[in-house]
């Protein structure tokens, strides 16, 4: 006897007992094809060939209770609640046979990106620069990815872009996970201070550093300009 056999037999023993008895029977069908050990090609094998089977009966039960004077009377013997509380057992059965093939679906995890191709769309300045008076390297992109907070300097407006988050990571030009009541942008005003002071800011003081610089703070934006070179990255 195949494993699909088992499950028809198994269903065809429930139903005759209530045909016999017409008593409530309390079974939980999912807990009994785990008991089985039904695999997913078991499964899918009687939802394709057999599982008609009970999904006919239905069928007629509920055609029977609406009234078809043809399946009234195929099912005489039955009181009206008897045949609700058949529907209900055959209502339980699908429910759980569908909810078993469902859990024994094979889920594809999805390919994790490296760094390099999570920042390939994210156009920053990856050359030397000199700003004030200093010549600054920027920071590989790809160190953007997992870091707590990033500071990174528009060589064309002199604004200083604070990002900041548990995990911060990039999709497209854009950088993403950080706290938007933490984060921001701001015009600097005295530039090689303020490069100084961000070259030596550390996790615990980087926020309150970006806080304290003077001008008033604006929502980061959406993208990131390719004008933005990335000054510190802080892990």
């Amino acid at each position: 006897m195949t494993q699909t056999d088992t499950i028809s037999q198994f269903v065809d023993t429930i139903l005759d007992e209530y045909v016999v008895t017409k008593k409530k029977i309390r079974v939980d069908f999912f807990k009994y094809l785990q008991s089985e050990e039904i695999d997913r090609k078991t499964i899918n094998e009687y939802t394709s060939d057999k599982f008609h089977f009970v999904t006919d009966i239905l069928k007629e039960v509920e055609g029977a209770l609406d009234g078809d004077v043809f399946l009234m009377e195929a099912y005489g013997g039955f009181k009206k609640s008897e045949l609700r509380e058949l529907k209900s057992l055959l209502d339980r059965f699908i429910n759980d046979v569908e909810k078993y093939k469902e859990s024994k679906k094979i889920t594809r995890r999805k390919k994790k990106k490296s760094p390099d191709q999570l920042v390939k769309a994210l156009n920053l300045i990856q050359k030397p620069v000199i700003l004030g008076e200093e010549k600054y390297t920027p920071v590989p992109k790809t160190e953007i990815i997992d870091a707590k907070s990033v500071f990174l300097i528009n060589v064309k407006t002199n604004e200083l872009l604070f990002l900041t988050g548990k995990k911060l990571s990039c999709a497209g030009a854009k950088i993403i996970n950080y706290d938007e009541d933490l984060s921001g942008i701001k015009k600097i005003k005295k530039l090689e201070e303020t490069l100084e002071t961000v070259m030596s800011s550390t996790a615990l003081s980087c926020t309150t550093l970006f806080d304290q610089l003077p001008n008033k703070t604006r929502p980061a934006p959406k993208t990131v300009s390719p004008n933005y070179f990335p000054l510190r990255v802080i892990k």
